[in-house]
């Protein structure tokens, strides 16, 4: 009995000192949103665990109010409650637990207008937030002495206070001093009128197919305005008055109505003084191949049709611009084609596109068709595609004729941060276009396509805010049209004298395809693309 119970206590230790060797799961823990009072936005970054909240203006970035944080997992702890009042002049961490750890950042930013002007001003105000300097030209002519104050605002909108009061003042003949306090901040800042022998100047031109962008520096409280004519004509035109986009002494304005290909010349203005002359030579308009997607063949394969021919008596049409997902959706048979030409319902000529999103076995499948090349199948998880063919010019819209059948989401696979849809909404399409300078070795695709999707690699999605990305636009719709409509698609630029080396169009029957997220009742149609200069 006494040998019997020693047995039994060497066995019960011996098992308490066996080593627990199953692994916890790995499950990320994700913020899905904040609400922040006086935030005008919130944007969440799960990939970069970074939470960045856009202020207005009269908030008091020392004090922010977060009123409440949604976890993706009920189940996510925090390493300390960020509600209540929170100091985000500097970035706060925070990390998250459901089994491991993840620290994330929380950030603000606040952007405030600022601006000085004076009677006489030439061009604009320099503002250096940094160093707290206002420098504003005048005339060489102009008394120092005797300056009058026309606007100012170097705080936060209504709650700033002045000393002295900016509007008071008219010696500049050296620095002046001006102290703007709010909340109970306090900056002062160094204010300094210049003058300048140089009335007015052309300061850009930017010449684009139809179009061309003026701006330019006179004085304020002259007539200001640009003319300009096609090269060897007589007249002059005039653009001046409400054409004109003002800001102190600098005014630009965009001329419409300009032929491609062709020779102009232009010039600025200030009251009595002109610029020398400044020729220039608007652009070419060019389509992009086969984009009332009439050719098509078996090139690629039998099972589906590619939106090109090598047979075709147009060179353009011989090699390939647009591809879609049929490369992947196919490789289990053809019946899993998700974009095809359509010849029963079309608006213009013998085809359209018609994009078809399916549950292909075991994964969702949004039907689509993109400028780029399909590269190639990981498996049975997703796919890798390359976006972008060469394009130089800057054309103004996208527009093309349209039709969408959808229905709810059956499949959910995920989402992008600060998209709350969820199963059962209803499907998106999306048809977007993008201009910009993307090096292939930074974004991964190739020389002509230089930017890559990996659907197993969000951080490689598409981001229209991108640095590369000079111009966007995109119509986005969860709504089923009654037969096609006409869809024009403005296109926004964030500079006008950057020059694009790629364009990117994607059209999808189900917005978060790359998300593997959409209805498998989803169905578009795209006819009669064109670019719009």
């Amino acid at each position: 009995m006494k040998r019997f119970i020693t047995y039994l206590l060497l066995t019960l230790f011996a098992g308490g000192c066996i080593k627990n060797d199953i692994p916890l799961p790995v499950v990320v823990p994700r913020i899905t949103a904040m609400d922040v009072e006086g935030a005008t936005a919130v944007n969440i970054d799960s990939e970069k665990r970074k939470v960045t909240i856009t202020l207005d203006e009269t908030t008091d970035i020392r004090s922010v109010n977060i009123r409440s944080i949604t976890f993706a997992d009920e189940a996510t702890s925090t390493s300390w409650d960020i509600t209540g009042a929170q100091d985000l002049s500097k970035p706060i961490a925070i990390t998250l637990t459901i089994y491991q750890d993840y620290v994330w950042t929380v950030t603000a930013e606040q952007p405030i207008e600022r601006y000085f002007t004076v009677n006489g001003q030439v061009g604009s105000s320099e503002i250096d937030v940094a160093n707290r300097r206002v420098v504003t030209y005048v005339n060489g002519s102009t008394d120092l002495n005797n300056i009058s104050v026309t606007s100012f605002k170097l705080g936060p909108k209504d709650i700033t206070t002045y000393t002295p009061d900016p509007s008071q003042l008219h010696d500049f003949s050296d620095m002046v001093q001006v102290e703007a306090s709010y909340h109970d901040i306090s900056e002062v800042w160094n204010i300094h009128i210049e003058q300048t022998e140089t009335v007015v100047e052309m300061v850009s031109v930017d010449p684009w197919t139809a179009v061309v962008w003026l701006k330019a520096s006179g004085v304020a409280d002259r007539t200001n305005g640009f003319r300009y004519r096609a090269s060897g004509a007589a007249e002059w035109i005039d653009v001046s008055g409400e054409a004109l986009t003002v800001d102190g002494g600098t005014f630009s304005a965009c001329v419409e109505g300009l032929q491609p290909l062709t020779s102009y010349e232009c010039c600025a203005y200030s009251g009595d003084d002109v610029t020398e002359i400044t020729t220039f030579q608007t652009e070419a308009a060019m389509q992009m191949p086969n984009s009332g997607f009439e050719t098509f063949s078996n090139a690629e394969s039998s099972k589906y049709s590619s939106f090109y021919d090598p047979a075709s008596a147009v060179a353009e049409l011989q090699t390939k611009w647009w591809d879609s997902g049929n490369k992947g959706s196919t490789t289990v048979g053809s019946s899993y084609t998700i974009t095809m030409p359509d010849a029963t319902d079309k608006q213009e000529g013998s085809y359209s596109v018609k994009m078809q999103s399916q549950y292909v076995i075991i994964k969702f499948a949004a039907g689509n068709i993109f400028v780029g090349e399909f590269d190639r199948v990981i498996g049975t998880s997703g796919g890798v595609v390359n976006f972008g063919r060469p394009f130089t010019l800057r054309p103004r819209k996208l527009s093309l004729w349209l039709k969408y059948k959808n229905g709810p989401i059956d499949r959910f696979n995920g989402a992008p941060d600060n998209d709350p849809v969820k199963e059962g909404d209803m499907d998106r399409c999306q048809v977007f276009v993008a201009l910009g300078d993307w090096d292939y070795r930074t974004y991964g695709g190739t020389p002509d396509c230089p930017v890559q999707v990996n659907t197993n690699d969000r951080t490689t999605f598409f981001k229209p805010d991108s640095d590369a990305v000079i111009g966007y636009g995109a119509y986005v719709s969860d709504k089923a049209t009654d037969g096609w409509i006409k869809v024009e698609i403005p296109i926004e630029y964030r500079s006008t004298s950057r020059k694009p080396t790629h364009i990117i169009v994607s059209c999808a029957a189900s917005m978060l395809g790359d998300y593997f997220t959409g209805s498998t009742q989803s169905t578009l149609w795209v006819d009669g693309m064109q670019l719009e200069y």
